[in-house]
């Protein structure tokens, strides 16, 4: 599961045992009564109340600014910044429309405030090497984009860019931008929206050109070796060559499509790949002209990866599909048909990797024979994690474990029949190495471990609160969050963890739960005539967002229990991973409806009696 900063629940009971209690403040002097809290990407609580908006220092308790004019903020407006020290929100003066605003949650200073434009945030785009922040805006049904300078804390311009295209692109969180922002070798920013493309001077925020399609834009490359902009449109069959400096069409004749476009890619030499569903075909940015002959063709053709042996082509369909192997000059190296739909296909050291609905192998790069001497079938996505001690991957799923020996290519099956209490076959878990003892295997509501010769040290399950009974996060969405109705489901962290896997990167934060952490910058900017004289605006370090997956070996569960002849309580506990036993626990009686869970500083903040904020430690 993705390292957060926090966990924020809802229940309709709370009472907090002083046990641990490392502060307590009273906030009805300063706020009344408190209506939510949240915590900050630098650890600042924010407390929103009747008499204003406040930030608390996470270890100490200690008020570090109090605005009383923000009084009675919406949180379901509460917008975190990742990696930066500023979060936005918006609120209701008592006179004049809603305002949207940023805030620096170290100093409370308002770092920018829509005012009576009612202008609203909905997403934003870190460019940490240019110093800014592209922040999306809603102005009634126009959509904006402001650029914002991070040295200075000021405004540089804001744009109009047309009307919201339909009700779903106004919910908070959702980009309008599909494809960029790039930049251009004369310094404009091009980004894509629905049908229409937008070069802006990202000095003044002038638009320096706009073009618009017939159908939506489904792919757009920028080539930097030949400063050309490549425009892929829905049904169309022309690939559309645009001059990013005026916009001008300047498509060459002989690049008309068979079918319809799929996409444009880049590969490591700059050359570009066209994949549309009649084939696919490499464009020779010096010539925009095709470099084969004739494009490679195979049945439902969906992606193609580029490769050092050549080009790794993909179909598929809802039943049946097909992985090629094509040479530099585009001729067929093998071809191997594949059963069910392949949800998941990588490139490894042995071969191509790939996992359907029907079964799943390693297919060799000389000939596309099977690495692995029989299939192996997941019906679901299966948790994945890496054994640093054996050097193989650990895939478990539907009660059954495997190991993958990434030296051999051969996958050995050392789990079977593994009953997990409260587990069925849909259940999204998800994988972590546990070192010296085995692989723990989870949820938000299950922890279990798996030993390295297949059987179960502990197996539990703690009833979720009534009150998040019902929510369903995005990484367990599975194949329906892509599109893809098929009975298959999972953690989409398990596929981001093969790609971690095939691409090298076998020891991650989520997998190492021992030894020390080194602090490092994720986000800092500093300002100054030189490196003698610079002045340090801010820092935030790694140590703030990772370390709790690094060197603490617990797990976080909310859980309801039950009492006989008494009414049920909640309760927060920490779960020892090697052991599975509870470590501590915080039991939930109070009505006060609110409390934040600080996965990094093993901390836990409750908002009690909407007056009363304690910080509790684990």
């Amino acid at each position: 599961m993705k390292t957060k900063l926090f966990l924020l629940f809802f229940l309709t009971s709370m009472f907090v045992s002083a046990q641990n209690e490392i502060w307590k403040k009273d906030l009805k002097k300063e706020l009344y009564q408190v209506g939510w809290i949240k915590q900050t990407s630098d650890g600042n609580i924010i407390a929103s109340g009747a008499k204003g908006l406040l930030a608390m220092n996470n270890n100490t308790g200690e008020i570090l600014w109090h605005n009383k004019e923000l009084k009675a903020v919406d949180k379901n407006t509460f917008l975190n910044i990742d990696g930066l020290p500023f979060f936005y929100v918006e609120y209701a003066p008592i006179v004049g429309k809603v305002r949207g605003i940023v805030l620096n949650s170290s100093n409370g200073e308002i770092v920018f405030d829509t005012k009576g434009k009612g202008y609203r945030i909905k997403d934003y785009t870190l460019l940490q090497d240019k110093g800014i922040i592209l922040f999306e805006l809603l102005d009634n049904k126009k959509q904006k984009l402001m650029n914002f300078d991070l040295v200075k804390s000021q405004l540089n311009w804001i744009i109009d860019l047309g009307e919201v295209g339909n009700i779903f692109k106004k919910l908070a969180g959702s980009s309008f931008i599909n494809h960029g922002p790039f930049f251009t070798s004369s310094n404009n920013l091009v980004i894509g929206i629905k049908d229409k493309i937008f070069a802006i001077n990202f000095s003044n925020g002038e638009i320096v050109w706009k073009h618009k399609t017939k159908k939506k834009v489904n792919a757009l490359v920028y080539s930097e070796k030949n400063n050309n902009l490549y425009v892929g449109i829905k049904k169309s069959s022309k690939l559309l060559v645009l001059n990013p400096d005026n916009g001008t069409d300047i498509t060459p004749g002989k690049l008309k499509l068979r079918g319809e476009l799929i996409d444009v890619t880049s590969n490591s030499n700059g050359d570009l790949i066209l994949v549309e569903t009649e084939g696919f075909n490499i464009i020779n940015p010096e010539t925009n002209l095709f470099k084969w002959k004739k494009s490679f063709k195979i049945d439902y053709l969906n992606e193609v990866i580029p490769h050092e042996k050549g080009f790794i082509a993909i179909g598929k369909d809802e039943k049946k599909g097909s992985i090629a192997l094509v040479s530099p000059e585009g001729k067929k190296i093998w071809n191997t048909n594949v059963n069910g739909y392949a949800y998941y296909i990588t490139p490894t050291e042995k071969g191509v990797l790939y996992i359907s609905t029907e079964r799943s192998n390693i297919l060799d790069y000389e000939k596309g024979k099977d690495v692995w001497r029989r299939d192996v079938k997941f019906k679901s996505i299966p948790a994945v994690t890496y054994d640093e001690n054996e050097n193989k991957v650990i895939l478990f799923e539907n009660r059954k474990g495997y190991k993958f020996d990434l030296e051999s290519g051969e996958i050995n099956q050392f789990a079977d029949d593994i009953r997990l209490e409260e587990v069925k076959r849909k259940t999204p878990l998800v994988a972590e190495y546990i070192k010296g003892e085995g692989y723990l295997l989870y949820t938000d509501q299950h922890i279990s471990l798996l030993k390295p010769d297949g059987t179960i040290k502990y197996s539990n399950y703690y009833k979720p609160a009534s009150s998040i009974q019902g929510l369903t996060r995005v990484a367990q969405l599975g194949l329906a969050f892509a599109g893809v109705d098929f009975d298959i489901q999972g953690s989409l962290d398990n596929i981001e963890m093969l790609n971690d896997l095939s691409n090298g990167a076998y020891r991650t934060s989520k997998d190492q739960t021992d030894g020390t952490s080194e602090t490092s910058t994720i986000a800092s900017l500093h300002i100054g005539a030189g490196d003698g004289n610079m002045h340090e605006i801010f820092n935030i370090t790694s140590k703030r967002f990772y370390n709790s997956k690094v060197i603490k070996n617990s797990q976080f569960i909310v859980t309801k229990v039950k009492r006989q002849d008494l009414p049920s309580i909640h309760k927060i506990i920490k779960v020892d991973k090697k052991t599975g036993a509870i470590d501590k626990e915080i039991d939930l009686l109070d009505k006060t409806p609110n409390y934040v869970i600080d996965k990094v500083d093993n901390m836990v903040f409750i908002n009690e009696n909407n007056t009363l904020i304690s910080a509790h430690k684990f």
